[in-house]
């Protein structure tokens, strides 16, 4: 992997766009708490920023597919790069409302719901399927190694400048990923690639603009009803996703300051946390995971994801949170890096622009789900008590892939 300079500039543009993710919700975050000083605006717009995995997931697909996917993600992060930068002028010029920062983060999200499935489709043209496995691990790296940085620098630079200041830097990150991802060698749009995968070569023409577009839409909606392995996986990933997505972005901060009576500095130790583990994780499975199923390394990631946070319910201190937070986030990337090879292997190669999309719509879509029903069930039910069931609910859903016929055969 390390000689594949393709892989290596895909992830050194995805390094950068995850940091700029990772700062921008930093930024986000604080911005509205200072200007509102409202849980409940905050909250609202943090959920708005999701929105697009829904209302845009469905249909980006089909647009990823009918482009080079490099150009997808040079145009997708010129929009990020533009908008984001559109926030701290448009406060310098006029002020920002909060309406405005909703809608701004709605379009940034947007441009993700582009990102994702053309970075997940391209990884097959730029290894071979005998490499699926470690190229995926490599790429899943950029975005562990961001989640200590970005919030590092975010830390690093509040200190100095103010906080709406720090979209400069966001939009610096997506600034360098853009450069880097010009590096990448140019590639077909799917529609001129093998029709049966990625390892065959024989080209079709790619459908043009207009009615064929829904004909596209309907053509991938069916794919993933009719392809039945492809379509489990899909079902337990928005399952798994509604269960702990929620909890780990809403519950834990509730968690370590209601809970653990912890400050913001507890918090940061917990979520950095997750990116040490990730990071152990991801290599042993890029040195020993080619011998295992990916499809079976993905339902015992899911039972293993969901058991490790049932501890949570007696913890009561903030080392005995990061030891089960880092037990915890070894098993994370066996459902990511798993997840990722299984598509790669069992989905056509022109189709791949659509089935990501909706994989993303299941895990973007789910999270903003997750998170309002979350923010509810709060209300009356202790935050400690919340990780114990939603854990065993998350472990079920990999029970359920195990005992699955058709998962099983995957």
């Amino acid at each position: 992997m390390m000689r594949n300079r393709a892989l290596l500039t895909l992830w050194g543009g995805e390094f950068s766009a995850r940091i700029g993710e990772s700062m921008f919700q930093i930024a986000l975050l604080w911005y509205l708490l200072e200007v509102t000083g409202s849980s409940v605006a905050t909250g609202v717009v943090s959920m708005i920023s999701y929105l697009p995995a829904i209302l845009v997931g469905l249909w980006s697909g089909v647009i990823v597919d009918r482009r080079p996917y490099r150009q997808v993600l040079l145009q997708a992060n010129a929009a990020r790069l533009l908008l984001v930068l559109a926030l701290p002028l448009l406060f310098a010029w006029r002020g920002l409302p909060v309406w405005g920062v909703a809608g701004l983060a709605f379009l940034i999200s947007s441009a993700a719901a582009f990102f994702g499935p053309a970075r997940d489709a391209l990884i097959p043209r730029l290894a071979a399927r005998g490499e699926l496995l470690a190229a995926n691990s490599l790429v899943q790296s950029a975005w562990q190694f961001s989640l200590l940085i970005g919030p590092f620098l975010a830390a690093a630079a509040l200190p100095f400048m103010p906080t709406i200041d720090l979209f400069f830097l966001v939009a610096g990150a997506f600034a360098l990923s853009l450069g880097v991802l010009l590096g990448l060698p140019r590639t077909p749009a799917a529609g001129a690639h093998a029709q049966a995968g990625p390892d065959v070569t024989r080209v079709v023409a790619a459908p043009e603009f207009g009615g064929a577009f829904w004909a596209d839409f309907s053509e991938g909606l069916g794919y993933l009803w009719r392809e039945r392995r492809v379509f489990w996986i899909w079902v337990v990933t928005v399952a798994n996703n509604f269960f702990l997505m929620g909890p780990v972005i809403v519950g834990m901060p509730f968690y370590v300051k209601t809970h653990l009576g912890g400050d913001g500095s507890d918090f940061a130790i917990v979520e950095g946390t997750y990116a040490g583990g990730m990071i152990v994780s991801t290599w042993l499975i890029a040195r020993f995971g080619a011998r295992w199923n990916p499809t079976r390394m993905l339902c015992w990631g899911l039972i293993y994801d969901g058991l490790t946070y049932v501890p949570l319910l007696w913890v009561s201190t903030v080392p005995g949170t990061v030891a089960v937070i880092l037990v915890h986030s070894l098993g994370i990337p066996t459902i990511t890096i798993s997840r990722l090879t299984a598509l790669h292997r069992l989905v056509e190669g022109r189709m791949q622009g659509r089935v990501f999309a909706y994989f993303h719509l299941a895990v973007m879509g789910m999270t903003a789900l997750s998170i309002g029903t979350v923010g509810i069930v709060l209300a009356w039910l202790p935050v400690n008590h919340l990780f114990w069931i939603i854990g065993l609910a998350a472990a079920g859903c990999g029970v359920f892939g195990l005992l699955h016929p058709t998962l099983r055969r995957a």
